[in-house]
């Protein structure tokens, strides 16, 4: 009887966040398309109509992964580069179902890390949290990405608690194909080794090189192409237009940096030498910039403009499942909260070094949905007497 009301719990679920974000991408004008957006279409295009792979530029280069620019061109290739129109809000509508499927993921992800109740919560948080309904309205990789990133953290947990062969092969496999996505979660493929080499003191040498071979296969022809085209090896991407860690030496966005010369150097190199220059002359703003500073940025404010007493609602929203999800990840209570948190803090660190940027959170966020859920749960049955096992996991925990 439980799991039937749970499993009608997750239908109600997934069909609200359809319906919620079709709703919004339905009733929304797009608008002209500028930045991102723009770029991407207009890159779609050109594969479609002329065979070449270039992002913001009609020469073929690498600045950018082709996992998503592949998933708008082959609605472009399907509808027609002559209907734009037609193939914007395609794109959209597919996103919707996308972003459908990551609130499935979230319930199966919590379901499996602690119990059925900690997943129906954070699928919850994220069938209605209003950025993730608002994001299938944008021609850009979050909702695309967000769903591939899910798979890829359930595969990568059935590393930890399996321990299969197969589950290596498949963990590598998605690891990649998110990289194809947005390659900032490249650095998240050690993370399960280095939870069985703590429980283990064991390397499994032969497992990781299954994982690797698996990577390397989904990653293959996009390193071929480079190589082909390129004449040159690129592991991910050559970046956009501006180089996020120079874009980040700016304390408090208080426009610094002057772009039009750094343009014409490195400016990486330049980066450098402002985080140099600054922490000689200020060192407490600069230090201050690069962890409080731009940490509050990313998770402070949502990225999402809503008026009037709605963004209230909405801020408080998010402030709750933000600092809840934080405190219990940072509990370290029990080895799927530190799996987590593991991933949450090397993200964010990285990305301390660069532009914060709300829209970068993105990804970060499901992390702290996840430990809302599990949160919510552990009180439900603290408030309903029912004694948790372990170290205050759920009554239904799995592991």
């Amino acid at each position: 009887m439980r799991t039937r009301r749970y499993r009608i719990a997750l239908i109600l679920l997934i069909a609200a966040a359809f319906a919620l974000r079709l709703a919004y991408a339905v009733t929304t004008d797009g608008g002209k398309l500028s930045h991102d957006e723009k770029n991407y279409l207009e890159q779609a295009v050109r594969l479609v109509d002329k065979g070449v792979y270039a992002y913001n530029e009609d020469e073929p280069n690498a600045r950018v992964t082709p996992g998503y620019p592949l998933f708008v061109a082959a609605v472009a290739g399907i509808v027609g580069t002559d209907r734009l129109n037609a193939v914007e809000n395609t794109v959209r509508y597919l996103q919707c179902a996308v972003g459908a499927g990551a609130v499935f993921l979230f319930y199966a992800l919590g379901t499996r890390l602690w119990s059925r109740r900690a997943g129906l919560v954070a699928a919850a948080v994220a069938a209605f949290y209003p950025t993730y309904i608002w994001s299938p309205q944008l021609i850009t990789t979050e909702t695309l990405f967000l769903t591939a990133f899910l798979g890829m953290l359930y595969a990568q947990w059935l590393v930890v608690e399996e321990n299969r062969p197969r589950d290596h092969v498949v963990a590598g496999a998605l690891v990649a194909l998110t990289v194809l996505i947005r390659p900032q979660v490249l650095p998240l493929a050690v993370i399960p080794y280095v939870f069985l080499w703590v429980r283990d003191r064991r390397l499994y040498t032969r497992e990781i090189l299954a994982a690797i071979a698996a990577f390397a296969v989904v990653m293959l022809p996009w390193w071929l192409r480079n190589a082909v085209t390129l004449h040159e090896f690129v592991l991910t991407a050559k970046g956009g237009m501006g180089n996020p860690f120079l874009a980040g030496t700016d304390p408090y966005f208080k426009g610094t940096i002057d772009w039009n010369e750094a343009q014409k150097g490195d400016q990486f190199k330049e980066g450098l030498e402002r985080l140099k220059q600054g922490l000689k002359d200020d060192p407490w703003l600069w230090i201050r910039w690069f962890t409080v500073g731009k940490f509050m940025v990313l998770f402070k404010t949502p990225r999402l403009t809503l008026p009037g007493p709605l963004a209230d609602l909405f801020t408080v929203f998010h402030l709750i499942f933000a600092w809840v999800g934080w405190l219990a990840l940072l509990s370290f209570r029990s080895r799927p909260l530190r799996f987590l948190a593991a991933g949450l803090l090397l993200l964010t660190v990285i990305q301390l070094a660069f532009i914060p940027v709300a829209r970068y959170a993105y990804p970060l966020y499901a992390f702290l949905m996840l430990g809302f859920g599990w949160a919510v749960s552990l009180l439900w049955n603290r408030l309903r007497g029912e004694e948790p096992r372990g170290y205050g996991y759920p009554s239904e925990y799995r592991f």
